[in-house]
């Protein structure tokens, strides 16, 4: 859906990101095994932390195993074997995809409305599947979520954080989804301002193609139909900073007593505290690109020699 929850794999143990990549593989099998061949093309990394986030605050622990597939038919890679956040991330994604697949039907034009119509039919499969396994009540919560986040952004408000709060909460219940009360209010929280950063960073990069194509953009419509200013991307920054504040106050109350696997935890502190912000760094810095290059300026490493 978005793909930007991702670790610095430079800062990792082998070990770990040995694991990173074994709950990938894994969420791709049970993607298959659960919702269909299909909907391993909607995998992204940003369901791979939320099942992450599931595993440490459950307390769950993983098993692993050597498989071929036919990404990687040459060479047996290293697994996790399915288990219930495994499972459970694999349905939610087949359901939001379905539901916003459905939005882009109604509301989008031309590329992404026709691409929406390709794709509806197997999204439809998966999201029956997923229904099977007793995830209708998730269901109800990702399509009312999603209509209300169409609502806001068809009112046309000038403003990012109406939306973001929205989506957030999405993500919240997505996170939160089956839990006990007191895991439930963490995974919540961590759901909600992961779900909030995601939508602002989304908004933040489509930001310039969405003023060529004329499409909605809560920034485009804040600062009047042009990309925010130096100073204003400050403050963007500094926002964004923030939701990842909330997000680690979020991580701090999951309980270490439970962990039977110190890589999950190395691995999820990973991504909140330098992966994100690096994807943060990464958007904001090919904006002033951009920003430059509209202006005719060239920076010095550009020159040629």
């Amino acid at each position: 859906m978005f793909g930007y929850v991702k670790v610095n794999s430079s800062e990792l143990k082998v070990r770990e990101y040995e694991f990173y990549k074994g709950t990938y593989c894994g969420l791709c099998r049970a993607m298959g095994k659960c919702t269909g061949q299909c909907s391993r093309m909607t995998l992204n990394y940003d369901f791979v932390f939320l099942s992450l986030v599931r595993m440490a605050i459950e307390g769950e622990g993983a098993e692993f195993e050597r498989k071929r597939c036919l990404a990687h038919p040459l060479k047996k890679r290293n697994s996790m074997k399915s288990n219930p956040q495994l499972e459970l991330s694999s349905g939610a994604a087949a359901l939001l995809s379905y539901h916003k697949l459905k939005d882009d039907l109604d509301d989008e034009k031309g590329g992404k409305k026709l691409r929406a119509r390709l794709l509806m039919p197997f999204a439809s499969h998966s999201r029956k599947k997923a229904l099977k396994r007793g995830l209708s009540e998730l269901d109800e919560k990702i399509e009312r979520g999603l209509l209300r986040l169409s609502e806001t952004e068809k009112s046309l408000l000038p403003s990012v954080d109406v939306p973001a709060t929205v989506f957030g909460e999405i993500l919240g219940e997505i996170m939160s989804y089956g839990m006990a009360e007191r895991e439930r209010r963490i995974a919540y929280e961590l759901g909600k301002h992961v779900g909030r950063w995601i939508y602002i960073a989304d908004a933040l990069d489509d930001a310039h193609e969405d003023i060529e194509k004329g499409r909605y953009n809560p920034f485009v419509l804040l600062y009047g139909g042009r990309l925010p200013n130096e100073t204003e991307m400050e403050g963007i920054g500094l926002a964004l900073k923030n939701e990842l504040y909330a997000v680690e106050s979020a991580t701090d109350l999951i309980d270490p007593a439970t962990q039977q696997n110190e890589a999950i935890m190395n691995i999820i502190k990973n991504i909140i505290y330098i992966g994100m912000p690096a994807t943060v760094e990464k958007i904001i810095a090919g904006k002033e690109r951009k920003e430059k290059n509209k202006k005719g300026y060239i920076e010095e490493d550009e020159r040629s020699l």
